[in-house]
């Protein structure tokens, strides 16, 4: 004790007892007298644990004086000597146990000419190891550094949350920007306060000190420190500017739209058929007047000798218009328009073809029978504008076809089957869809023979099984478009619906040639066109499927299934915002479709814009319900942690479609990720992988359908079973996200953590959005 108090050395920190310092860095550095013997108490059995009682009564005499002294003590000990607690380079604190000075302790007189000063570059010792430069004490030394790297984490930590809260509290992509603008401007501010406050601190101290190390230590500081905060600025800057910029795009987005001019040269001997208008006086159903116009634009289309525009491709309002205004918008030489007067038992249709661009009419005519004989006369109206037209544009060297076209002789099927072309024109929701197919039923019960007639009755079908999942409705689909097929009608539309029912089966061979014949009937065929650019994109040829749909929205830019199509493929493809524009063009055009509200909320969903999606759910469940809204609505709720509203949601969906396996794995899923109910989950994802295996019927090599499989396998904890079904997904082939989110999930189930953090990157990479899946309780939160 008496060597220690002649003074002693702990790295390069010297205690001198008797003169009541210690000095640190050149620092001479005051220390009370009780602090200075429960250092020489430590030193004493440096390396050891020294208990509590033992300080106590050694400093203060008394074991049972004020632990709060011996706190007091070691906390003045650690701050003179710059110390730190929770990792402590001088003295450990060991709770309940007492205290341990962590260095050996060296006299002072063996301490080789011993004067304090900075570490110099290049000379190792055992200060090296404590404080590896003088650098790295000069980093240490300032709150400077030690504020921005708190701020840093903090705002880190901050932009982890609002990715996840603030779609959920509607505050959209431009408030979050504004939001880390905000930020950045507070961090320079932060560290420009935190600065002068230390600098004043800091100059009083050197005012008070007369030592030529101090002084060059703080100025090296100083240097330091304004460099940092000069490189800080101006990174800030530089951030600050591109979210400014990206705030503007945000806002010009909402602005008006510079438009490319308009071609208006018109098409070669292309046609265009004006909405028929009635007379006054007259009284006609309104399908039957808009179906007579639909049939003859249908049977023209079928010629496949010159352009016909189609009914779907003309959405404005030209009643008004003159015919060189319908010229220009239009782009047509030839205009047909027909004026209908109907009583109880006549009717009559005057019909004329007018030249676009000077007004003169080319061709008229007068067309009479009798209500029952409709389908006469408009097998007689397609005969004389065929007829008319062969003589107006003579197509060189080509002949316009000679057979007679037919429809149906039966007014009862003919009327029927215009009612449900009316009504899926209209509406394209369930309710919709099985009212089309009991008057499609009633057409062909009529006349059995009505080949368009039973090919539209597979296409209710088939859209109806995509709603449902339910094989029944497939089957249904087959037997009509076999019976469609048996009637040998070379008809693109006929040819169409076979190729679609060839396509949703898998069989693409089938499907192309279908849609072959389709084009081969009619060029401009557009959904044949739509046909072949998704079995295209089945078949991984993005590219020319892309093609496809361009040139289908480029044949006929205003129906709505074109941009509804194509942003399906962009959706599929995670181009969410452009897939989200497609079809806002596709609402546009058919404002009261159901499956169009619900693909741009899907859209919105997964570009981050969640109250936009969630309100046109909500209206899509307010018009018609829809089991796809009430799921996407439950899956809303569930990313949002509300379980209660999920579960109710998909047992409406439930309701509406039975038989759809997604829904039931989702109502499975909300019911799983709550731990005292995860036993009523089981049962139900039986269900679920019962039905996705029924659809293999269907389809046996569809990725998507195997990828869910193997994904419902593994929560019966099958995971041989969804292995071997993982195996059987080409995924490396494939782009669909989804696809990737259930292999990600079967792996996680099955303890294959590699392969499912795998599958999650790819399902990130192909556009899943990588916040829904940090809010997705099926993904482990270690999945990185």
């Amino acid at each position: 004790m008496a060597t220690l108090h002649g003074g002693f050395c702990l790295a390069e920190v010297s205690v001198l007892p008797q003169q009541g310092f210690i000095v640190v860095r050149g620092e001479h550095r005051h220390v009370s007298s009780k602090a200075l013997e429960l250092l020489l108490q430590l030193a004493l059995h440096a390396e050891t644990i020294v208990s509590q009682q033992q300080l106590l009564s050694a400093v203060w005499g008394d074991v049972g004086a004020a632990k709060v002294n011996l706190t007091h003590a070691i906390s003045e000990l650690r701050h003179v000597l710059g110390d730190n607690k929770a990792c402590p380079i001088f003295i450990q604190t060991l709770p309940r146990r007492g205290y341990r000075l962590l260095l050996p302790v060296r006299p002072l007189a063996s301490a080789t000419t011993f004067i304090p000063q900075v570490e110099r570059r290049g000379r190792g010792n055992a200060a090296t190891a404590k404080h590896r430069s003088w650098l790295m004490s000069l980093f240490r030394g300032s709150r400077l550094f030690s504020v921005s790297v708190a701020f840093l984490v903090s705002v880190w930590l901050f932009i982890q949350v609002m990715a996840i809260t603030f779609p959920l509290m509607n505050i959209s992509a431009t408030g979050m920007k504004l939001t880390l603008l905000v930020l950045l401007v507070v961090f320079p501010l932060v560290l420009l306060v935190t600065w002068v406050g230390d600098l004043r601190e800091r100059k009083k101290r050197l005012s008070q000190s007369d030592n030529p190390d101090k002084q060059r230590y703080w100025r090296r500081q100083l240097t330091i420190e304004l460099v940092f905060l000069l490189l800080s600025f101006t990174a800030v800057g530089l951030l600050a500017h591109s979210l400014k910029l990206a705030i503007d795009a945000d806002s010009g987005a909402d602005g008006p739209v510079s438009i490319a001019a308009v071609d208006t040269t018109p098409i070669p001997n292309s046609v265009a058929v004006l909405p028929f208008l009635l007379s006054n006086g007259s009284s006609i159903e309104d399908y039957l007047i808009d179906g007579i116009r639909q049939e003859l634009l249908y049977s023209l289309t079928q010629l496949n000798q010159f352009p016909v525009l189609a009914d779907r491709a003309m959405q404005a309002n030209f009643a008004t218009a003159s015919y060189a205004e319908l010229a220009a918008h239009l782009r047509v030489e030839f205009i047909l328009e027909a004026s209908l007067s109907a009583d109880q038992d006549t009717m009559q249709l005057e019909v004329s073809i007018v030249e676009a661009s000077t007004g003169v009419r080319r061709w008229s005519n007068r067309l009479s029978q009798s209500r029952q004989a409709l389908p006469l006369l408009q097998q007689d109206l397609h005969r004389q504008v065929q007829n008319a037209f062969a003589l107006i544009m003579p197509v060189s060297g080509e002949a316009l076809p000679t057979a007679e076209y037919r429809i149906t002789e039966n007014f009862v099927a003919f009327d029927a089957y215009m009612q449900a072309r009316q009504r899926l024109k209209k509406y394209d929701d369930m309710q919709s869809l099985q009212s089309a197919e009991n008057l499609l039923l009633k057409a062909l019960q009529a006349d059995p023979h009505f080949a368009l007639a039973s090919a539209s009755l597979c296409k209710v079908h088939l859209d109806m099984y995509v709603l449902s999942r339910s094989v029944s409705e497939f089957e249904l689909a087959q037997q009509a478009c076999q019976h469609a097929a048996s009637l040998n009608v070379d008809q693109a539309g006929v040819a169409t619906i076979l190729g679609d029912l060839y396509r949703i089966s898998g069989q693409h061979t089938a499907a192309m040639a279908r849609y072959d014949q389709a084009l081969a009937l009619n060029a401009r065929w557009v959904d044949a066109l739509s046909g072949k650019a998704m079995v295209l994109n089945a078949q991984g040829n993005k590219a020319d499927a892309e093609q496809q749909f361009r040139l289908a929205i480029e044949l006929e830019p205003g129906y709505w299934q074109n941009y509804m199509l194509y942003g399906s493929f962009l959706y599929e493809t995670g181009s969410f915002d452009a897939a989200a524009r497609h079809f806002e063009r596709a609402a546009q055009l058919k404002p009261a479709s159901t499956d169009v509200l619900n693909s741009l909320a899907a859209a919105w969903f997964f570009s981050g814009q969640f109250q936009q999606a969630i309100t046109a759910w909500q209206q899509v469940v307010e018009l018609a319900p829809m089991a796809l809204s009430y799921s996407n609505l439950g899956t809303a709720y569930y990313f949002n942690a509300d379980y209660v509203q999920a579960e109710q949601k998909y047992r409406q969906a439930l309701d509406n479609s039975a038989d759809d396996y997604t829904i039931w794995t989702n109502l499975a899923d909300v019911l799983d990720v709550q731990a005292e109910r995860q036993h009523e989950a089981l049962p139900l994802y039986e269900k679920a992988l019962q039905l996705a295996q029924n659809n293999l019927v269907v389809d046996a090599q569809a990725q998507a359908l195997l990828s869910q499989i193997s994904r419902l396998q593994s929560e019966v904890q099958h995971c041989d079973a969804a292995l071997h079904t993982e195996q059987q997904v080409q995924a490396a082939s494939q782009t669909d996200f989804y696809l990737f989110y259930d292999l990600a999930i079967a792996s996680f189930n099955c303890q294959r953590h590699d392969a499912g953090s795998a599958y999650v990157n790819q399902a990130i990479s192909y556009g899943y959005p990588a916040q829904l899946i940090a809010a997705d309780p099926k993904i482990p939160h270690t999945w990185q």
